[in-house]
């Protein structure tokens, strides 16, 4: 093992946060939704090898009793400035330690991608873009003093720009972090935390009322993870994973395709292209 870092994950009042993803399960409410992605991201850390101590800065009581219970730290929002303050007190209050700021809408994360972009930025302040490569999932100092922390929009030019070395490895669990609805369908069909997967399965659309067989528009498509999402025609995104792609003997999908879905209690299990009304094959 390299490094032992410590953690830093400031989280915002609960009604305040992820304002795009508002209304992305209905039925749900907003602030449990926010919540159980900063539980699953809080777990996914603390079960990181790499990871000594994490550190959770908040004001947020419902937060603070969530991610204490699983193990972490909090310390409340001192400078209550916005999100880079709340980094830069975290990492101050971390010492000298090597330090690593975390997002805390990562509900996919995997403790091993964590630890494989830690060992990746060994003794370099690096940061992690995000999927869409504009923004920033993690950044990582071994001198917390000089963790610098930019985030928000643009963050990823900021961070490149500040002198920090792009980690862009192939860690989808690590770089999906979620502020809308379709990331929420990603970062699904990648994998949720166990927080984040009950609210979604949850959510209208999984059970009887979305039969096998209906048709829906292919809204994205990962060729290297082979899963994506549909639109179906009432406006509801419907993930599908590697096993479908895999058993519908396609060869590429592309956004705009119609497609066929076959379902097994409310998870797509295979997809056909419409090929003509009624009707839906294989891509030849």
């Amino acid at each position: 093992m390299g490094l032992v870092w410590s953690a830093v994950l400031p989280v915002k009042r609960l009604e305040s946060a992820k304002t795009r993803l508002r209304g992305a399960l209905p039925g749900v409410a907003h602030d449990r939704l926010v919540l159980a992605l900063v539980q699953d991201t809080v777990a996914a850390v603390l079960a990181c090898p790499d990871v000594a101590h994490l550190m959770v800065v908040t004001s947020a009581p419902a937060v603070a009793g969530a991610v204490s219970a699983l193990g972490a730290r909090v310390v409340p929002d001192a400078p209550e400035a916005g999100l880079n303050p709340a980094f830069a007190y975290g990492a101050r209050l971390a010492g000298d330690a090597p330090v690593v700021a975390l997002a805390g809408d990562l509900p996919a994360l995997r403790p091993a991608e964590l630890s494989a972009a830690l060992s990746a930025a060994g003794g370099r302040r690096s940061f992690v873009p995000d999927a869409a490569g504009t923004g920033t999932t993690l950044l990582a100092a071994p001198d917390g003093s000089l963790l610098d922390p930019r985030f928000g929009p643009g963050s990823a030019a900021a961070h490149a720009g500040s002198g920090a070395t792009t980690l862009a490895g192939p860690w989808p669990s690590l770089r999906q972090d979620v502020d809308t609805g379709a990331d929420l369908a990603v970062a699904a069909a990648i994998g949720l935390g166990t927080q984040t997967d009950a609210l979604y399965r949850s959510r209208p659309g999984r059970g009887s009322r979305y039969r096998s067989g209906m048709q829906g528009t292919v809204a994205s498509y990962d060729p290297d993870g082979r899963s994506g999402t549909v639109l179906l025609d009432d406006g509801t995104e419907l993930p599908f994973p590697a096993a479908a792609f895999d058993a519908s003997g396609l060869r590429l999908l592309r956004p705009g395709q119609r497609v066929r879905l076959e379902r097994r209690d409310g998870e797509v299990t295979a997809l056909g292209l419409v090929t003509m009304p009624g009707s839906a094959g294989p891509l030849r």
